[in-house]
């Protein structure tokens, strides 16, 4: 009797142990996982970003991809217009860009953007590759700073913008599974393309290495 309590003893530890590998692991099945979710969604920025840029040149048309950190979704616009003039006006008292609405309306991380090309008359992009698109589950935003801002955007909407001339603001989107999870997505200004950097960049010090030049 006492060798049957015996086995069945060192029967219950190893289950325990079996039962603890395997939860560690899916734990680390399910952490690689999130990992890989976030490369892919910032590998579809990626696309986007390149794809933007090309759009820009060839339709000859201000383009921008638009990142909404709340809805956490990203897509793709074009600006509506055929007077050239008017693609590159500043936005006047009467006609304020985002980031001077966001000011008006108390969004902080918007209202530090300076002052950008009429962003009135851009609309959704008709192409399938920009048409709005939701992060994973589980996947958001962490920041996103351009060269139009004096602070990164961690909240609202931020935007970054494609030119008819070849160039594109140079930008860093963060996207993140956790705190310790955080993917890159740096835009070459000269070139369009995007470097994916498996890094969490402190896009506070580039803002204060932006403010730096303006002085």
């Amino acid at each position: 009797m006492s060798r049957q309590r015996g086995f069945t003893l060192i029967e219950l530890v190893a289950t325990m142990a079996i039962i603890a590998i395997v939860t560690a692991a899916v734990a680390t099945g399910i952490n690689n996982i999130r990992g890989a979710s976030a490369s892919a969604e910032a590998g579809k920025i990626a696309v986007a970003v390149r794809y933007l840029y090309n759009l820009a040149v060839i339709s000859g048309k201000n383009q921008r991809l638009v990142i909404d950190f709340e809805a956490r979704a990203w897509w793709g616009e074009a600006q509506n217009t055929e007077d050239p003039c008017e693609a590159f006006l500043l936005p006047g008292k009467d006609e304020p860009d985002d980031a001077n609405k966001a000011a008006k309306t108390g969004d902080a991380a918007a209202a530090g953007e300076r002052p950008m090309p009429n962003s009135g008359g851009f609309e959704p992009s008709k192409s399938l590759l920009l048409q709005r698109t939701e992060l994973d589950k589980g996947i958001g935003f962490k920041a996103v700073m351009t060269s139009h801002q004096t602070e990164p955007s961690k909240s609202g909407v931020a935007y970054v913008y494609f030119f008819p001339n070849g160039t594109t603001e140079h930008a860093m989107i963060q996207v993140k599974a956790d705190d310790d999870d955080i993917t890159t997505v740096e835009v070459d200004a000269m070139q369009g393309t995007a470097k994916i950097r498996g890094e969490d960049i402190d896009l506070d010090d580039i803002a204060r290495e932006f403010k730096k030049e303006l002085q």
